[in-house]
């Protein structure tokens, strides 16, 4: 994935290049992590991080092998493309509707326009290496804490896997909001069940998330912090922001704020660090919110153009 430069010079490698090195970097330190593992009928489908020390080999060939997948990835995308872009010239209207934008760039710029967002800084915002550094620092973050997949949320030091429904997250948070728990027994039989799954959809953790740089919508002085970790192509994600965010947002405010962490799942959904970098982009100019909403609504028609210059 690379954009043209303001200013004429070499062309900058993929953003989501940016995005294997650190997580390469972080599997060699797997045997000192201590991993959450994010998998049940509302998560995206990712592989566990190996906690010892025997399996980093493993992992990294592993990893090995999804770079280069990903790369052939973008190739067929590109390909695919110049055919879309023959076809344009001969008159054919190109799949998915002929209002739909060429490439993921130019759906992003006229998102940005949307929302009234200077584009000259919003696009010189998207190529720096800063906004790529700040999304790749949150992705680190998730990964320290043994997140692999999204909708990953954490209550203060609760922890909840997946996109699971609103009763979930009101329990939770009514509970926080009255002393907050220290057992799973203080619990509802129904969250205590979810905790007993294997892996659990429910726990209480060691420590809260670093959300330094997040997004927070709400007092970011909330007693009760939602941290969620996403990724703007994940069909979960999604469904979460559909189904169980709406009801949540009637909450948010003094005592409950949701703070946004970047986890795009570079593996299996291609475009999804350019979007990070347009919602990290539109935050500077104070529209995240906005960015963010409009990525989850027209998730179907961005995630499905090809990415290139």
């Amino acid at each position: 994935m690379t954009f043209p430069p303001d200013d004429p010079g070499p062309a900058r490698p993929p953003v989501w290049s940016h995005f294997l090195t650190p997580l390469a970097i972080l599997l060699g330190a797997a045997a000192i992590v201590v991993a959450i593992v994010v998998t049940d009928d509302g998560s995206e489908p990712s592989p566990p991080l190996a906690p010892a020390l025997d399996s980093i080999s493993a992992s990294a060939e592993s990893l090995s092998d999804s770079a280069e997948s990903l790369a052939a990835a973008a190739e067929s995308v590109s390909e695919a493309a110049d055919r879309a872009g023959s076809a344009a010239q001969q008159g054919a209207p190109a799949q998915g509707g002929a209002e739909q934008q060429a490439t993921l760039r130019d759906a992003l710029d006229g998102y940005a326009e949307s929302l009234g967002l200077d584009v000259a800084s919003f696009g010189q915002c998207f190529q720096s290496a800063a906004a790529e550094e700040a999304v790749v620092d949150q992705l680190q973050r998730g990964v320290a804490l043994g997140v692999n997949g999204t909708p990953t949320f954490f209550i203060n030091d609760k922890y909840i896997s997946g996109a699971q429904p609103a009763w979930v997250f009101a329990e939770v948070i009514a509970a926080e909001l009255s002393g907050s728990p220290s057992s799973i027994d203080e619990y509802s039989e129904d969250l205590q069940g979810l905790a007993r799954r294997d892996p659990p959809g429910f726990a209480i953790v060691a420590q809260r998330p670093d959300i330094a740089g997040a997004a927070i919508e709400g007092s970011p002085d909330a007693r009760v912090m939602i941290v969620e970790f996403s990724d703007f192509q994940c069909p979960f994600c999604r469904r979460w922001y559909d189904d169980t965010l709406p009801q949540l947002r009637g909450l948010i405010g003094d005592d409950v704020a949701l703070a946004f962490v970047h986890f795009p799942l570079t593996q299996i959904h291609p475009n999804a660090p350019a979007a990070h970098v347009a919602a990290h982009c539109a935050g500077e100019q104070g529209k995240f919110w906005e960015m963010h909403d409009l990525l989850f609504e027209q998730q179907d028609v961005w995630s499905r153009l090809p990415n290139r210059n």
